[in-house]
C-alpha cells in the first residue's frame, strides 16, 4: 500500500516480542526503576518528551495518580527552561524520545541527571539519550522510517508496564490483557485493507476532521492529529469532550464535510459524550465511534467495535484501527514529504 501501512503492519507482532522482552530478559530494568524510586523514597514521577513522545504519557498518568503516585507531564522545552524548579531528588524524571537525539529532550536529561534519576525511553541504538539516562529502556522496534505508529504503540506498552510495576499490578492480569491486545491488532493487521476500506469510504467527502476523547485515549487522538497533519495536511484537532462541549461543536455544522471521530471505550446514555454524538448527527455531520459499547445502526454513525481493555491499555487497539484507515486515506502512492 505505502510506508506507513507497512510500518503499522508490523504492530502487532512487535506488540508481542516487547511484551515478552520485559516481562523476561528485560524486566530487571524495570525493577531498577521500581527500585531507584523506593529506596530514594521518591514522591512523584515527571515524564517528558516532544510531540508524540509526550503524547504517550496521557495512556498511563490518570492511572499512575489514582493509585496514589503523582504523575506530572511537560514539554521537555517547558520543563527544561520554565519548569525546572519541578525538578528535584525525590523526583523520578522518566525522558521519552523516539529518536534518542531530540535537543530539548537531551538539554533536559542533562540538567535533571545532576540532581536526580533519569529514565530514558528511546529507539535509536547508541542515541544521546541512551548515554545520558541512568536506567536506559530501548523501544525495540527497529528503524522507523514513515509517520511515528510502531514506536508510538511501543513507547505506550512499555509506560503501561514501568507504571503497573510501579503500583504493584504488574501481574498475570495485566500480561493476559497484553496478550489479548497483541492478538486484537495481529487479526485486524492480517485483514487491515478489509476492515479499513469501509472507513474510508465513510470518510469520503470530509474536509475537516475532529478528534474526541477523554483521559487515556487522548493519547490515541493527540498521536493521530499529529499523522493526519503530517500526512494529509489536514487542520484536525484534538479536543477533550467536555471541551469541545464549551463551543468548539459548532464545526458539526459543515454537516457531510465534517467527520467527529470519537474516542470512547464507553458510550453511555445520559453523558456528555452522548449529547456531542447527537448534536452532530443533529447537525448533518458524520461520527466514527471507537467503542467496546453496542450501538444501533443509524445514519451517518460508523462504529469501530473494540475489544474491552483496560483504560491505559486501549490506546493501544484504538490508534491500530484508526491508522490502517488513515493510511488508506494517504494513498497507494503516498511518501513522506519531510
Amino acid at each position: 500500500m505505502n510506508g506507513f501501512i507497512d510500518e503499522v503492519c508490523t504492530q502487532g507482532y512487535l506488540l508481542r516480542e516487547v511484551g515478552d522482552y520485559y516481562r523476561t530478559s528485560g524486566a530487571g530494568q524495570i525493577d531498577r526503576i521500581v527500585g531507584e524510586y523506593r529506596k530514594k523514597g521518591m514522591k512523584r514521577v515527571i515524564f517528558t518528551g516532544m510531540g508524540s513522545s509526550l503524547y504517550a504519557v496521557d495512556s498511563v498518568r490518570s492511572y499512575l495518580t489514582g493509585h496514589g503516585i503523582l504523575a506530572l507531564s511537560f514539554s521537555s522545552f517547558e520543563l527544561s527552561r520554565f519548569q525546572f524548579g519541578q525538578v528535584d531528588e525525590s523526583t523520578l524524571i522518566v525522558a521519552v524520545s523516539q529518536s534518542g537525539n531530540s535537543m530539548e529532550v537531551v538539554e533536559l536529561a542533562e540538567k535533571a541527571k545532576k540532581i536526580t534519576t533519569v529514565v530514558g525511553v528511546y529507539n535509536n541504538e547508541g542515541c544521546v539519550l541512551e548515554t545520558l539516562a541512568d536506567i536506559p529502556l530501548q523501544i525495540r522496534a527497529g528503524k522507523e522510517v514513515s509517520i511515528t505508529s510502531k514506536t508510538y504503540e511501543l513507547t505506550m506498552l512499555i509506560l503501561n508496564i514501568l507504571a503497573h510495576r510501579l503500583t504493584g499490578e504488574l501481574d498475570d492480569s495485566f500480561w493476559k490483557e497484553v496478550e489479548e491486545a497483541a492478538d486484537w491488532a495481529e487479526n485486524w493487521l492480517g485483514r487491515w485493507e478489509e476492515n479499513s476500506r469501509p472507513m474510508y469510504e465513510f470518510a469520503q467527502g470530509v474536509s475537516l476532521f475532529d478528534l474526541l476523547a477523554n483521559n487515556t485515549s487522548l493519547a490515541t487522538a493527540r498521536q493521530l492529529s499529529l499523522a493526519y497533519r503530517e500526512g494529509l495536511h489536514n487542520s484536525t484537532a484534538v479536543w477533550e469532550c467536555a471541551d469541545y462541549a464549551h463551543g468548539q461543536y459548532h464545526s458539526a455544522k459543515m454537516a457531510g464535510e465534517y467527520l467527529a471521530q470519537m474516542f470512547f471505550p464507553v458510550l453511555e446514555e445520559g453523558t456528555k459524550e452522548m449529547k456531542m454524538f447527537r448534536f452532530i448527527l443533529e447537525h448533518g455531520g458524520k461520527v466514527m465511534v471507537y467503542t467496546t459499547s453496542k450501538l444501533r445502526e443509524q445514519e451517518r454513525v460508523f462504529t469501530v467495535k473494540l475489544p474491552r481493555l483496560r483504560d491505559t491499555l486501549m490506546p493501544l487497539v484504538e490508534s491500530i484501527a484508526a491508522e490502517t484507515m488513515l493510511g488508506m486515506l494517504f494513498g497507494p502512492d503516498w511518501v513522506k514529504d519531510h
